[in-house]
C-alpha cells in the first residue's frame, strides 16, 4: 500500500489549482500549435497527404499510454507523478531513477522552447518593426519573466499558460477553418483519410502515427499538480482526459486543412515543406497571417517553457521533500508556497544551455533539435515505465482495483509497445555526429542516476525508503 507522505513544513498551496488550470499544465506541456506547425511534413514523409489518419492512430495510441496514467492519477496524488507512481509500483531506486529522468525531461522543454521563441521573435520584430533584436536577447527577457510566474504561484502561471492557449489556438484553428471554407486547393474530401494516400499504405501510415504520437507528449503533466489541486482525484484524471480529446481533435481537424490546403496529390510538396502552415496562411489569407501564424508558434514556446518549468520544479521539489536528494529543494516560497529553490535551480540550467547551445549553434532547429533529442529518449522511457508500472500495482493488489485484465492490463501493455517503438527508433541506429553525443550523453546522465540511486540504497537505505509517498484516494482529504 503506498505511504503516506509525512510534512515537515515548506508545503505546496492545497487547493489553488482549479480544473482550468490542471488544463493548461497539460495543455501547456502538449503544445498543439507547435505541433501542428512542425510536426505534419515530418509525418508527410511516410503518409503523404493523409496527415490526419495518422492523427487518428497516434490519438488511439496516445490514450492507450494514458490508461495507465489516469489509473495512477485517480488513486494517488503526488507532485512528483511518474517518481512517485514507480516508486510505489516497481521499486525504490528505479522509482529514485524516474525522478531523476523526469525532472530532466520536463526541465529541457524550459530552455529549448526558449530557443524557439527568441527565433522567431526575432524574426517577427524584423518583419514587422524592421529592426533586429538578438533571439538571445529574447529569450534571457522570457527566462526571467518564466521564473517570476512560476515562482509568483501556479495560479497566476496557470492563468498565463491559459491565455497563451487560447491565443495560440483560436489563430492555428481560425488559418485551418479559412482553407476548409475555401475548400482548399481541389475540394473537401475523405480521400485524405484514406491509406492510399501513403507511398506505402499502412505501413506509411503506422510510421506517421509514431510520429504523431510525439505531438501528445506532455498531456499527463498536469499529474504534477495534483497536490495543488481542488478535488485532485477527479480534476487531475478530468484535465488529462480533456487535454487528449481536445488536442486529438485539433490535431486532426488541422491536419486536415493542411493535407487539403497541399492537394490530395501534394503530398511531396508537403513533406518537402518548412513550415507548411505558413506557406498556406500566405496562399489562403494573406502575408499578414503568415506572421500571425509565427506569433502563435512564438506564444506556443513561450507556454511550454512556463508549464514545463512547473512541472520539474515540483519533481525536484518532491524529490528533496522525501530526502533522496538534498532537502535544500524542498524549500517552498514564504508568501507563495512554490518551490523556489529547485525553480531558480532549473532557471539557471536554462540559462546556461541557451548560453552555451545558443552561441555554439543556430538556436534553430540545431539547439532545439539537440535539446528534444535528448528530452525525448528520457520521455518515452518514462512512458514506456509508467504502463509496466500499472501493471505491476494492478497485480500487486490483491482485488486488481476491482478491474479485470481487458480493462486493467491490456490498454497499459498496448501503451508500453507503442512507446517502446519510437523509443528504439531514437537510439537504434545511432545517429550521426553530432546528434549522437546528445545520445551518449543522455546515456550517461541516465547512468549517473542509477549510481546515485545504488549509493543511497548502500549508504542510506531509510532515505531511499521514503520514495514515493503519496497522498491516497479514500484516505486523505481531498
Amino acid at each position: 500500500m503506498p505511504e503516506h507522505r509525512t510534512h515537515e513544513g515548506n508545503l505546496l498551496q492545497a487547493g489553488s489549482v482549479s480544473f482550468w488550470g490542471a488544463l493548461a499544465i497539460s495543455f501547456g506541456n502538449m503544445a498543439p500549435a507547435a505541433s501542428v506547425l512542425f510536426l505534419p511534413q515530418a509525418m508527410a514523409q511516410f503518409t503523404g497527404t493523409a496527415v490526419p489518419l495518422a492523427f487518428v492512430f497516434a490519438m488511439v495510441a496516445a490514450f492507450l499510454t494514458a490508461a495507465s496514467v489516469l489509473h495512477f492519477a485517480k488513486r494517488f496524488a503526488s507532485a512528483g507523478a511518474a517518481y512517485t507512481f514507480n516508486s510505489l509500483a516497481l521499486n525504490k531506486m528505479f522509482g529514485f531513477l524516474s525522478g531523476w529522468m523526469l525532472f530532466l525531461a520536463y526541465g529541457l522543454a524550459f530552455p529549448s522552447n526558449l530557443l524557439v521563441f527568441g527565433y522567431f521573435t526575432e524574426g517577427f520584430t524584423r518583419q514587422v518593426f524592421g529592426t533586429t533584436v538578438s533571439w538571445l536577447l529574447f529569450a534571457l527577457c522570457a527566462v526571467i519573466a518564466v521564473t517570476y510566474l512560476a515562482i509568483r504561484g501556479i495560479r497566476a502561471s496557470a492563468r498565463v499558460d491559459l491565455i497563451l492557449i487560447v491565443i495560440e489556438t483560436v489563430i492555428i484553428v481560425g488559418l485551418a477553418l479559412a482553407i476548409i471554407v475555401q475548400g482548399g486547393m481541389a475540394g473537401n474530401t475523405w480521400a485524405v483519410f484514406s491509406p492510399a494516400r501513403a507511398p506505402h499504405a499502412w505501413v506509411g501510415i503506422l510510421f506517421g502515427m509514431l510520429y504523431g504520437v510525439g505531438a501528445f507528449a506532455g498531456f499527463e503533466a498536469s499529474a504534477t499538480v495534483a497536490e495543488e489541486a481542488r478535488n485532485r482525484f477527479i480534476t487531475i484524471p478530468a484535465a488529462i482526459f480533456v487535454t487528449l480529446m481536445l488536442g486529438g481533435l485539433l490535431y486532426v481537424l488541422v491536419a486536415y486543412a493542411i493535407a487539403i490546403g497541399y492537394g490530395v496529390e501534394g503530398g511531396k510538396a508537403l513533406a518537402t515543406a518548412s513550415l507548411p502552415l505558413s506557406s498556406l496562411a500566405t496562399r489562403y489569407v494573406g502575408p499578414w497571417m503568415a506572421i500571425v501564424i509565427d506569433l502563435a508558434g512564438m506564444t506556443s514556446a513561450l507556454g511550454i517553457s512556463l508549464a514545463s518549468a512547473n512541472a520539474s520544479a515540483r519533481v525536484l521539489y518532491t524529490m528533496g521533500r522525501d530526502r533522496v536528494i538534498s532537502h535544500w529543494f524542498a524549500v517552498t516560497h514564504r508568501q507563495f508556497s512554490t518551490p523556489h529553490h529547485a525553480t531558480l535551480v532549473l532557471a539557471a540550467m536554462s540559462t546556461v544551455l541557451l548560453c552555451g547551445l545558443g552561441l555554439a549553434v543556430n538556436p534553430y532547429p540545431t539547439g532545439f533539435s539537440y535539446l528534444v533529442a535528448a528530452a525525448d529518449v528520457l520521455g518515452l522511457t518514462l512512458y514506456v515505465s509508467i504502463n509496466i508500472a500499472w501493471v505491476r500495482m494492478w497485480w500487486k493488489d490483491e482485488q486488481h482495483f476491482q478491474m479485470s485484465w481487458l480493462r486493467g492490463v491490456v490498454p497499459s501493455l498496448l501503451g508500453a509497445l507503442v512507446m517502446l517503438v519510437p523509443l528504439l527508433s531514437t537510439v537504434y541506429p545511432i545517429p550521426a555526429w553530432p546528434l549522437n553525443l546528445v545520445l551518449y550523453l543522455t546515456f550517461a546522465y541516465i547512468a549517473v542516476g542509477l549510481w546515485l540511486a545504488w549509493r543511497l540504497k548502500r549508504n542510506h537505505p531509510d532515505l531511499l525508503a521514503r520514495a514515493g509517498q503519496a497522498m491516497s484516494a479514500g484516505e486523505l482529504p481531498k
